[in-house]
């Protein structure tokens, strides 16, 4: 395919003169609608490929990854200056910048936080990292190393961005060099880099008067259009043929071999062996989330405070515990996720199992845990695509527990007590409403001799499982438009959507990439809004990819600008109206479903995906082979079956619809016209 191509006569453009050296601080103060207080500290570093590097990303490393990270335990969990601090080194092809990210706690002064910062990173730069620190990191890189060589994308990019360079092997030889690298290596980079003379700040503080909502009327009827003259371009039918090729043939997975087994006490146990991958993937889930809360927000405060300890383990402990064999773990509402390599396996075992059955829930850091809960759902709702997502699910979910978000709103968190997180797991933590997930390198009798040691014991509790009632479709069209400052106008329109069980399902999926879905432009909403008619920066839609137990949504999102608002309404509702019609072609139906039957596979390459994969089956009371019927099922999609399932599925005469962001006022004279 490429050998007959003539090889480039130009030379490579010479490199750009070096950038001047920065020779004294630099920062900048912008002022914003928004009242989280923000912070970016960076300096210059080196680009790609520099023998600094590898050492550069350890310092990033040994200052914000995990809990007791240098960064982290200082300013969020010490000082509690502020809610979310990150450092990364960002090499590029001719230079590099070392970034920190911050959110600051409400309240504190920038000043202090910024000192704070200094302070640590001058720390480094004086003593070093200790031996037990620099040993933590070189195994959290071994992990990772471990985890991206299984992803056939992760191993190609990896590779293809090295050989740009050079030579490829040169991705081995940074890996083993960040290995390497020792305390004199972090404090030559900390003292050679991280100069005051080369820092620049930069603060995002909120307006004094701070800002105002401005709800305008909703109208369920399109707006007429702004310009009278500015018709609209023919839309594309999608009769056309399509440029790009796909196989025949479906995709086969002929190691997918999982096992269900359950213990005495009801604990479901899925696993399936991954010999030679040198990891391991644990995920637990507890059916006690949003459908299971006595009050809105309990269920999420239950597992962020799950984060702070157990009865046998401070939160420094746990933390020690997961961070020094370079392994992950993450808390949740429904349960705990583990990743580590195949020889920590009981260590993992043993930590599920305490962060799950015995958690300290202790009253005095719970203040704490609120307030920071409570600022981060604030500096989310400055976010307007947040918002129009979050004022989208009120409209179609009503009072429903789906149109929530998870941690409830202000007022909820401030009302919520260490007595309500303590009773929310004393009702649903119990084995027969939980499930485990083990998948990758492990013996299956040393399995479950570790399994029957940590969760035999565990007391079952006689829940039944939540079946959840679906709320009403609403039968006519509703707009909510919001004012809110901004370059880019968020649209979102749709309706209720499917149960992820429902019969046609298989045909929605086929629908949704035809619609907005499919990859690159190959979609209707990216070739006709994005592509064709410019009206879009982003776009996209979906019938199926919220479907769960409960009923979905169908959504379809368009980032636009103000002035062209109305033309990309009219031209997504056209398209939905299309799809309602069945107005597409068989072409495009047996291209969508052989890309569906080609590519599921790539979703079942590695350890942790393989893990999520059986948890949704799980959770969604579908059967463990579904991966291997799937693929032919949807083979055998008709472009009738596709058709019916739209019409019975999409109403483009009652779409909820939602404009957020800066949005034109009508003019008088429309106004007077109605």
């Amino acid at each position: 395919h490429f050998g007959a191509l003539p090889s480039g006569a130009a030379p490579l453009p010479p490199h750009p003169p070096p950038e001047p050296r920065q020779t004294g601080r630099r920062e900048f103060t912008l002022v914003e609608s928004e009242t989280t207080v923000r912070a970016l500290l960076g300096w210059h570093s080196v680009p790609l490929g520099h023998a600094d590097g590898p050492a550069l990303d350890v310092l990033s490393d040994l200052l914000s990854c995990g809990r007791r990270s240098r960064l982290w335990h200082d300013l969020v969990e010490s000082d509690r200056l502020t809610t979310w601090i990150e450092a990364s080194q960002e090499g590029s092809h001719q230079a590099g910048q070392f970034l920190i990210q911050l959110e600051a706690t409400p309240g504190v002064e920038p000043k202090r936080i910024e000192e704070a910062v200094l302070r640590v990173v001058n720390g480094l730069a004086n003593d070093g990292p200790t031996v037990e620190e620099l040993a933590r990191s070189r195994h959290r890189l071994e992990a990772a190393w471990r985890w991206e060589q299984e992803d056939l994308n992760g191993l190609a990019s990896g590779l293809g961005h090295v050989a740009l360079r050079g030579d490829w092997r040169a991705w081995q030889a940074e890996h083993r060099a960040a290995l390497a690298v020792s305390a004199d290596d972090i404090r030559r980079v900390a003292s050679t880099y991280l100069l005051d003379h080369g820092l620049t700040v930069g603060w995002s503080l909120p307006r004094p008067s701070g800002s105002t909502l401005i709800v305008l009327p909703g109208d369920p009827r399109v707006l007429e259009r702004r310009r009278s003259s500015a018709a609209l371009p023919a839309l594309s039918d999608g009769s056309g043929p399509l440029t790009w090729a796909i196989p025949e043939t479906a995709s086969k997975l002929a190691d997918y071999r999982p096992a269900r087994s359950i213990l005495p006490n009801g604990l479901r146990v899925l696993t399936e062996r991954r010999p030679g991958t040198g990891t391991v993937a644990l995920d637990l889930y507890v059916d006690a989330g949003l459908l299971r809360e006595a009050r809105p927000g309990v269920a999420f405060m239950t597992g962020r405070m799950r984060e702070e300890g157990t009865l046998s383990r401070s939160s420094e402990a746990l933390a020690e515990a997961i961070e020094d064999v370079g392994g992950t773990m993450e808390l949740s509402a429904t349960g705990a996720t583990f990743r580590v390599r195949a020889e920590d396996l009981p260590l993992a075992v043993d930590l599920l199992a305490d962060v799950i059955r015995r958690p300290s829930f202790t009253p005095a850091i719970f203040p704490w845990i609120r307030r920071r809960t409570a600022a981060e759902l604030l500096a989310d709702r400055e976010d307007s695509a947040f918002r129009a997502d979050l004022v989208f699910r009120q409209l179609v979910y009503g009072d429903h527990p789906y149109s929530r978000d998870p941690r409830g709103n202000a007022r909820q968190i401030a009302a919520l007590t260490i007595d309500d997180v303590q009773g929310h797991q004393g009702r649903f933590f119990a084995p027969d409403n939980a499930f485990l997930v083990v998948v990758g390198d492990f013996e299956t009798r040393a399995l479950r001799a570790l399994l029957k040691k940590s969760f035999g014991d565990w007391s079952p509790k006689g829940l039944a499982p939540v079946d959840p009632v679906d709320p009403p479709r609403a039968l006519r069209p509703r707009v909510r438009r919001i004012s809110w400052p901004g370059e880019q106008l968020h649209i979102l329109l749709g309706h209720l959507g499917v149960r992820r069980n429902h019969p046609d399902y298989d045909a929605l999926v086929v629908l949704d990439h035809i619609l907005g879905s499919g990859p690159g432009f190959t979609d209707r909403l990216s070739r006709v809004l994005r592509d064709e008619l410019g009206l879009a920066y982003s776009v996209g839609g979906s019938l199926t990819d919220s479907a769960d137990l409960g009923p979905g949504l169908f959504r379809v999102y368009v980032g636009t600008a103000p002035d062209q608002a109305e033309l990309a309404i009219q031209a997504a509702t056209a398209q939905i109206k299309a799809m309602h019609l069945g107005q597409f072609s068989d072409d495009e139906v047996d291209c969508a479903r052989r890309y569906l039957a080609g590519s599921w596979v790539f979703d079942y390459q590695t350890v942790s995906q393989r893990a999520d994969r059986l948890l949704d089956l799980e959770r969604w009371r579908l059967p463990l082979d579904e991966p291997l019927r799937w693929p032919d099922r949807i083979a055998r999609v008709t472009p009738d079956q596709v058709r019916q399932a739209a019409r019975r599925h999409l109403d483009p005469l009652a779409l909820t619809r939602v404009e957020y962001g800066p949005i034109q006022r009508p003019t008088r004279s429309r106004r007077a016209g109605g």
